[in-house]
Formats: C-alpha cells, structure tokens, sequence
C-alpha cells in the first residue's frame, strides 16, 4: 500500500471559538496521510493521490471561517474523497494549533487528529 501525503502546511486560517480568533485568524499546521487501496502500478496520476491537489484543498478549506478545528478536518477530509473515492482506502489528518488564546497555557501545542476510513 501507499499513502501519499503533505506534512504541516502552514496556513492563516479564520477559526477559533473567540470571536477575535475568527476576525484576525490563527497560524494552523496542517498534515494530511491519504493511504490508497490498491497498488499503484501504473506511472500515471490517475493511479494515485496528487499531493499538489492536497495543497490545494488544505488552502482552501482553510480560508473559510469555522469555530472548530473538527468541522476543519472533516470538510478537508470531504473534499479529498469527492475527488477520488475509489482509490483512497484512509484518511488521516492532524491539524496543529501552536497558540491558544487562554491564559496560563504551557504547552507547545494543541490540536486534532481525525481519522476516516472508507472500508
């Protein structure tokens, strides 16, 4: 099996549950794992997950206002499988947020990881 993926695309992204988060946007890392179901074979991109259209979903599902990282990987998640269901076996996402707006916050980081499979 394969998997074709993109590692921490940076984006400016307008979500966050405060309504300043959503106005001013947040610095998001965002890294997609797409694992197909068969082999690919062939050398032809109609075989395989184009990592360029990863980009290009990341960028533009993170360019609309959303409160929640969640809704953020699952609209990520929707768009990929529309443009080859019948190839991609899994889905995996994780979304990196190096800054929350809360005050005695210590840690590097927080986020999500969300998971689809198409079996």
């Amino acid at each position: 099996m394969f998997v074709v993926f993109l590692d921490s695309q940076e984006v400016h992204c307008p979500i966050g549950v405060h309504d300043f988060e959503r106005k001013e946007g947040v610095n998001l890392y965002i890294s997609v794992q797409v694992t197909l179901n068969r082999h690919v074979g062939l050398d032809d991109l109609n075989h395989t997950v184009d990592y360029t259209l990863l980009v290009d979903i990341v960028n533009e599902q993170a360019a609309i206002e959303r409160q929640l990282l969640e809704s953020l990987a699952i609209d990520i998640q929707a768009a990929i499988l529309a443009k080859s269901p019948s190839i991609i076996e899994k889905i995996h996402i994780r979304i990196v947020k190096p800054a929350i707006p809360h005050f005695g916050y210590a840690a590097s980081a927080c986020g999500i990881e969300y998971t689809f499979s198409n079996q």
